[in-house]
């Protein structure tokens, strides 16, 4: 049977919609990518926003589509402004560049001299910048730093910038592995408290003098690096001078708040532009008590923790008061102060776990009188 002209033109078009609006997406992208300062950092929101896209129910999908073209034509010729934008020193204090956004305040402004050579010849490096904040007060907040070069003519050219967090700091110098590097230390504000810090490779006499370097990927290597059952759960502080950070770490069971597996130190190198680590220190609480801990009172300090859990669970119904009642005997609760009272027996006379046991105790007691 024919279908009606009318029908099949209906169906092309509805067939042809979902690939225009990804065309669209990814010319955006493009346009985006070969603009902005900061590729990776394109890279990795790319990869994001596809994973949204994707489980994203289908009948939201083209408001998806027409909200990531308008927001990527839009930076893109922000990007553009900045490009073009040239100012002088009086005004970095005083002058926000046209183009960023309709509301703007300086938060900051200043001047890096990187000492040159005389003797080798090798000039002097100034690095310019400007602190910002835009956006109204029934606004998100976000802040903004742009690092600007001296023209030929003394004028300051913007070089690069940054606008992708709440916090943006002013930047930091770094000279290492013969060549010069920028960081601008930032964050997303949150329970997360993600980093949003960039590095830069910093080519004063190049066209384009700054060079993203690539600061995620490096996280993968860690996740593989570190011991099992230990994990980063937030942003890392980073110690851009010393191309160095340092996390805490957590344990599957931890709160978002409290990070109960010890922390990691992080030293880096920088591999062309990607950021690597060198060195990585853990230090495993877990580990760490059970060799500096006798044996019997680390066991009897698991049960205590497990038995206080257990006395706080409601009951709710009989699966649940037999999963109690089973955690409760094999931890052997009702046996645990009979046993405190014979380890510290056995420790009477030993000042560091007699203070162990009153420590575990004493927690305990705290718990229980918590309202």
């Amino acid at each position: 049977m024919k279908r009606p002209l009318a029908a099949v033109i209906a169906l092309t078009l509805l067939m042809a919609t979902p690939v225009l609006a990804q065309e669209a997406v990814e010319r955006a992208e493009a346009e985006h990518l070969a603009t902005t300062p900061l590729p990776f950092d394109a890279r990795d929101e790319a990869r994001e926003w596809r994973l949204w896209w994707d489980e994203a129910d289908p009948s939201e999908r083209p408001a998806m589509e027409a909200q990531r073209v308008t927001e990527l034509e839009v930076a893109t010729w922000r990007d553009r402004q900045l490009a073009r934008y040239e100012t002088d020193f009086d005004s970095l204090a005083r002058t926000c560049p046209d183009g960023v956004t309709d509301v703007c305040r300086i938060d900051g402004a200043g001047v890096i001299i990187v000492p040159g050579d005389e003797e080798a010849g090798l000039p002097a490096h100034p690095l310019y910048w400007q602190q910002l904040r835009m956006g109204s007060e029934w606004d998100m907040p976000r802040a903004a730093v742009i690092l600007y070069t001296p023209t030929a003519d003394g004028r300051l050219k913007a070089a690069t910038w940054v606008q992708t967090a709440i916090v943006h700091e002013p930047p930091v110098v770094i000279e290492g592995q013969g060549e010069l590097y920028v960081a601008v230390p930032g964050y997303h504000d949150g329970t997360g408290r993600a980093n949003a810090d960039v590095l830069f490779r910093w080519t004063p006499e190049a066209d384009r003098p700054f060079t993203q370097i690539d600061i995620t990927s490096w996280k993968d290597d860690l996740t593989a690096r570190l011991p099992t059952g230990l994990e980063v759960w937030k942003g890392v502080a980073y110690r851009w001078p010393y191309l160095m950070a340092e996390t805490s770490l957590w344990q599957a069971n931890d709160a978002n708040c409290c990070a109960s597996g010890g922390e990691a130190w992080i030293d880096f190198r920088i591999d062309g532009d990607r950021l690597a680590i060198e060195w990585l220190q853990v230090n495993d609480r877990v580990l760490q008590a059970a060799g500096t801990t006798p044996a019997d009172i680390l066991a009897w300090a698991g049960r205590r923790v497990g038995c206080d859990h257990w006395a706080g669970e409601e009951p709710y119904d009989a699966d649940r008061a037999a999963m109690i009642a089973e955690a409760t005997a094999r931890l052997d609760c009702e046996g645990l102060d009979a046993d405190q009272a014979a380890l510290v027996d056995t420790y009477a006379g030993d000042e560091v776990a007699s203070a162990l046991i009153e420590r575990v105790a004493g927690a305990a007691a705290r718990e229980a009188e918590a309202p």
